[in-house]
């Protein structure tokens, strides 16, 4: 039975249910272009301004940075999205901050997106594959 929890509240965004295909992949800092990672294929469960979390049968590591691909903009607060985390083209850019095996399989990860003026933003070019 899943706990309740009576605490205060500390997330800055509510979550929105938000249960969409995702694509993702891992960035990494590499000489050798050649070797491009694919996206992975990933269900999201809940959404936010400030992050995704999401299922897949991959486990990145944490503080891994990673490329979204993800419909945001057909949400309610895309416009959150949009003034506060870095998105180029359509990709939304992401550190994982959590990771849960949930039994069957997958893996439940948790996802912060990267903001704009966060010192990783101007690295982030450097590391796209």
């Amino acid at each position: 039975m899943a706990q309740v929890y009576a605490g205060e509240e500390k997330r800055e965004f509510l979550r929105h249910t938000y249960e969409k295909p995702v694509r993702y992949k891992i960035l990494k800092a590499s000489q050798d272009r050649s070797k491009a990672v694919k996206f992975a294929e990933a269900v999201s469960k809940n959404l936010s301004a400030s992050g995704i979390l999401f299922s897949a049968k991959e486990m990145p590591r944490i503080s891994s940075l990673l490329v979204l691909d993800l419909d945001y903009k057909v949400t309610r607060i895309c416009q959150e999205i949009e003034e506060n985390a870095l998105v180029v083209g359509d990709k939304v850019f992401g550190k994982v901050v959590r990771i849960e095996d949930n039994g069957s399989g997958f893996y439940d990860i948790g996802v912060a997106f990267v903001k704009k003026f966060d010192d990783i933003a101007n690295n982030i070019k450097d590391l796209m594959i």
